[in-house]
């Protein structure tokens, strides 16, 4: 008798001892292993919206996945609570394995022969999809329940959750819940509703399957798997009854194909310049960037017949130096026109947009003033025999009109006075790229001879408008705001100029304006076509 209850007393300790002997290797196995790297070697996309919020472009990560990283505060709670019911409704209760549903998953599996039953919790998927486990073999299996009991180990719950949502497979290359919400209803996953929440869930069980790139996007297997969650959801929300007519509502799902593509020349200096970060808001608007590029197609198809193909435009807001617009060509996909090639950034001959710095270095240096009188009358400078565009001369002229009508040899006459600085000397000092040497260029540089960029000019006219003070463009929201700036002109003269810009012909207009009744006054000054004569060698 004594010895049988010694056998059972072994019996009981070493049952009691057993567990307590395989938890004890487990948590030291946990202390002792490295920490899991959840986020380590992945690339992601990047959103690049308009100033508004707006998407502009979604980048593909380096592994060519639709992969956008949100933080959890970003989902929307809808997503995470039909998540949480159809995947892991006990996800904050167990440390990685549910025991219950793994009893049960091997008992149906193994045990009676029967169909197999899932048991893998949310913590479990996320160990699968980021470690690419081959979870349907026994070993493979103790390895994810390891991993899992690892994440747990190392990461909160929400930290989990988060990684969770950003790496789940929601069809195609489409991965994390922030993506599959831009691509398939073109929102951000905060602004999810319930009826979209619910059809996203279901994809990442069966993403093959269920996916919308199927086409058939109400497919039956993804509206049969969607009501059965709503019928879930229902129970556990029987307040929610009467939305039942809009969750069941067909949902259009747009495709990869269908993501925005606005502003592709700014957003591809974005990509190439600036470290990438999850999501990027640009200075953009996106009405105006619409409407400008609507004008240039105007434009283009207007003057086509006299052989214009292509144009650019850069919309500055000056007070902020925030670009709202930039459209570096007609057409970004149209090779024949080189549509890729950024045209605000292409170095080009600014033409005579350059006279009014001529003149303001004048007005500077006290050279001339607005009033004094200039002669437009045929000249040589050296080598150089300017001509006005209309091939005519207009013989004494006020200084104001000249710079209003764009004469050149009044231009050319004040910049062969400049000194100190010249005008080669002040676009080198505001910053003008790639200039070759004074000598080069001579006063040909007065009439378009040196080349310069259309960012580049914008910048150096935003200094007019702000009082003679050079900023830097600004291209994102968060791009550091200038306050200070550089001084390169006097508040008085840059006054002066614009207020002299402001009689400069438009093209609708000509001459005959009168300010009074106009609601808006510009200042502006065009580029007439330039002819340029050298004599000798």
């Amino acid at each position: 008798m004594m010895l049988r209850i010694t056998h059972y007393k072994k019996l009981l300790g070493l049952l009691v001892c057993l567990p307590l002997a395989v938890l004890f290797a487990i948590v030291s196995l946990l202390i002792i292993s490295p920490k899991p790297a959840l986020h380590d070697g992945l690339s992601y996309s990047t959103a690049i919206c308009d100033r508004n919020g707006n998407l502009l472009r979604l980048t593909l990560s380096q592994d060519d996945k639709y992969r956008l990283w949100i933080p959890l505060k970003d989902v929307s709670p809808k997503m995470i609570e039909s998540t949480l019911l159809y995947e892991d409704q006990y996800f904050y209760w167990h440390c990685g394995i549910n025991p219950f549903s793994l009893f049960r998953a091997i008992w149906k599996t193994y045990l009676t022969g029967g169909q197999p039953a899932g048991a893998s919790t949310i913590t479990m998927q996320l160990v699968r999809i980021r470690f690419k486990l081959a979870t349907r073999s026994v070993s493979g299996k103790f390895k994810q329940i390891f991993k899992a009991l690892q994440l747990e180990w190392y990461y909160t719950k929400n930290e989990i959750l988060e990684a969770y949502f950003n790496l789940a497979p929601y069809g195609g290359n489409i991965e994390g819940v922030g993506a599959a919400s831009e691509v398939y209803f073109q929102k951000q996953a905060k602004k999810l509703t319930l009826a979209e929440s619910l059809l996203l869930t279901v994809i990442p069980q069966s993403p093959s399957q269920r996916s919308p790139h199927r086409r058939n996007i109400q497919s039956t297997v993804l509206v049969s798997v969607r009501s059965q969650l709503w019928g879930r959801w229902l129970r556990e929300n029987p307040q929610h009854r009467s939305i039942a007519p809009e969750i069941e509502l067909a949902r259009v799902m747009q495709q990869p194909n269908q993501l925005p593509f606005c502003a592709p020349h700014l957003t591809d200096a974005v990509i190439a310049e600036r470290p990438l970060k999850s999501s990027m808001i640009t200075t953009v608007d996106s009405g105006i960037q619409n409407t400008l590029e609507h004008k240039i197609n105007e434009y283009i198809e207007r003057n086509k017949a006299i052989g214009i193909r292509n144009a650019a435009s850069l919309l500055v807001d000056w007070r902020s130096m925030e670009v709202l617009s930039l459209v570096g060509s007609a057409n970004f996909n149209n090779q024949e026109i080189q549509g890729q090639v950024n045209g605000t950034r292409a170095k080009r001959s600014p033409g005579s947009t350059l006279k009014p710095f001529i003149y303001a270095l004048a007005f500077e240096q006290g050279i001339i003033h607005p009033m004094t009188m200039l002669k437009d009358a045929p000249s040589a400078f050296g080598e150089l025999s300017p001509e006005n565009c209309d091939r005519g001369f207009a013989g004494p002229i006020h200084a104001r009109e000249a710079l209003t009508r764009s004469r050149n040899v009044p231009a050319v006459t004040i910049a062969a006075q400049l000194n100190n600085p010249t005008l080669y000397e002040f676009l080198k000092n505001t910053g003008i790229t790639q200039l070759r040497s004074p000598d080069f260029y001579g006063l040909a540089l007065v009439l378009g001879g040196a080349e310069m960029t259309m960012e580049e000019l914008v910048t150096l006219y935003a200094a007019l408008a702000n009082r003679g003070v050079l900023k830097p463009l600004r291209f994102l929201m968060d791009d550091p705001a200038v306050n200070e700036g550089r001084r390169v002109l006097s508040p008085e003269v840059c006054w002066l100029v614009l207020d002299i810009l402001k009689d400069a012909p438009r093209p609708d207009q000509g001459y005959d304006r009168t300010w009074a009744m106009d609601p808006l006054p510009q200042a502006g000054k065009r580029a007439p076509p330039i002819r340029i004569e050298a004599h000798g060698a």
